[in-house]
């Protein structure tokens, strides 16, 4: 009888050890589950902030559209009012003396070259607003 009785003992044992190890992996699958729903509330947040900047990467780009389309509608009109002045100026000088057909050259190459500056900066904007659009794309990428 006292092989049995110890045989249910060590049983016993094993059970109540048994019972140990299902309360630890029960408190671990708990501590799981926690930290699945934090990482799920997490991702949600972080692709909501993604969605938001991708928008406003959109709305600027778009500004920077119509910002540049203003611009070269702006350029065109002021090439239109140096063109008219120009001929206008080149019509009364033919009037004139020889010192002022000199004169009016001067003044031609002025306006010219204050129209190639105007044309210069027109680049450079639209060169600029290409790598402001590039870097906000490939920043659009590194978030991703």
């Amino acid at each position: 009888m006292s092989e049995l009785e110890t045989s249910v003992e060590l049983i016993k044992k094993e059970l109540d050890d048994q019972r140990k190890i299902h309360e630890k992996l029960d408190i671990a699958i708990e501590k799981l589950t926690d930290v699945s729903n934090s990482i799920h509330r997490m991702l949600a947040v972080h692709e909501e902030k993604i969605a938001r900047q991708e928008e406003s990467i959109f709305a600027a780009e778009e500004q920077i559209e119509v910002r540049r389309g203003e611009l070269l509608i702006k350029i065109n009109e002021l090439h239109s009012r140096i063109t008219t002045n120009t001929k206008e100026i080149m019509t009364a000088a033919s009037a004139q003396h020889e010192k002022q057909n000199k004169e009016i050259a001067k003044l031609r190459e002025d306006i010219n070259s204050r129209v190639g500056v105007l044309e210069r900066w027109r680049y450079i904007i639209i060169g600029g607003s290409i790598v402001v659009g590039f870097l906000l794309h490939k920043f659009i990428q590194f978030g991703t």
